[in-house]
């Protein structure tokens, strides 16, 4: 899917569904919630979206069910997964017009099996760095999760200062993404003397229920709707990504 005109587009590239096993649906099955694609994307679309993330814990499942409704709907939606790896939680994401079967692929390949798929506990013993390059590989983009959330936020775990430092590093790192607005400017402009190599920062939703969709949506500056164009928005990240608060309500 693309969408014509360089303008700002709402995105949020962190949604689970209920294969999640923290998903609402399972976490609260008294309230007897069993959540559909259909309300996923109609929640999308009522967040003022124009594009999400399928990134269901080590699993793909769902991203076709979910591409089939949206695609009625003027709704794109990239392919991808939240991947649980020793170092920190970690997003894959795929161009819109990938299969899903680049995600499973991906997930099989850093040892994760069928019964693990969905359950964010399940870790993959490969380092952080060495799946972002196994992403970058297989021709997606690598955004380490909640990366100032503890415990599973890279920055923030209690992992090795040193290996934080390689992580950080490494240059299939596309971009952060972090929950704390306040404190971008330490990785955007290079200021921590920790990580003194500035990387965009994004946020996301990252949500476990349709009414948490699009809570935290990030702006990027866009002439059509695909892995290419975020690859370069985030590259000129100064220009072309902003967080809600920067532009308004109707950018």
């Amino acid at each position: 899917m693309s969408t014509s005109g360089d303008q700002f587009r709402r995105i949020d590239l962190h949604i689970h569904t209920p294969l999640s096993a923290c998903y609402i649906d399972s976490m609260r099955p008294e309230a007897g919630r069993h959540t559909t694609p259909k309300e996923i994307v109609e929640a999308a679309l009522s967040a003022g979206l124009d594009a999400i993330a399928i990134t269901d814990h080590n699993g793909a499942e769902m991203i076709d069910s979910n591409r089939a409704v949206a695609s009625d709907r003027g709704l794109a939606v990239f392919p991808g997964t939240e991947l649980s790896t020793r170092g920190g939680h970690l997003l894959a994401i795929f161009d819109v017009d990938a299969g899903s079967a680049v995600v499973r692929d991906l997930i099989g390949a850093i040892g994760f099996r069928r019964e693990q798929w969905g359950d964010g506990f399940q870790r993959s013993e490969v380092w952080l760095d060495e799946v972002m390059a196994e992403i970058v590989a297989r021709g997606g983009i690598a955004i380490p999760a909640h990366v100032d959330r503890e415990p599973r936020g890279f920055l923030a775990s209690d992992e090795r200062p040193s290996d934080k430092a390689r992580i950080y590093g490494h240059q299939a790192l596309t971009a952060l993404e972090i929950t704390d607005p306040r404190r971008r400017d330490r990785w955007t402009q290079g200021s921590d003397p920790r990580y003194p190599l500035p990387r965009p920062c994004i946020q996301n939703s990252d949500a476990h229920a349709p009414e948490e969709i699009g809570r935290r949506p990030t702006l990027f500056r866009m002439n059509r709707i695909n892995l290419a164009e975020l690859r370069e928005a985030l590259a000129d990240y100064s220009n072309r990504v902003r967080f809600p608060d920067e532009v308004g309500p109707d950018p």
